[in-house]
């Protein structure tokens, strides 16, 4: 069973219209039954949308597979906020939501 840790709901900075976010996303972060930790980006900032390949956010960085270095989902999410940070298009972050906890 999969348990669902982060929500987070992207957007395209350089994408604006009628001060509206352009370009929104929603990365979800799930911990999925063999310990491993999981991520889906689709389109929109509902709970389904068109997917998307993690590759389109042009990352620096690979987000992390394995949750052991992470004592809380907090941690977590503010290390995936880093990573996110160095990528493009929609990749700044409108809100982050923690749902669970990695225990």
């Amino acid at each position: 069973m999969r348990k669902l840790l982060i929500v987070f709901r992207l957007f395209d900075p350089s994408y604006t219209r009628n001060g509206q976010h352009g370009n929104k996303e929603t990365l979800f972060v799930t911990l999925r039954e063999d310990n491993v930790l999981s991520y889906s980006l689709v389109g929109g900032w509902q709970d389904s949308g068109t997917p998307f390949c993690i590759s389109n956010l042009q990352l620096r960085e690979s987000l992390p597979m394995n949750p052991k270095p992470f004592r809380t989902t907090k941690s977590l999410e503010k290390r995936v906020s880093e990573i996110l940070a160095t990528g493009v298009g929609s990749h700044a972050i409108a809100t982050a939501e923690i749902l669970n906890s990695i225990k």
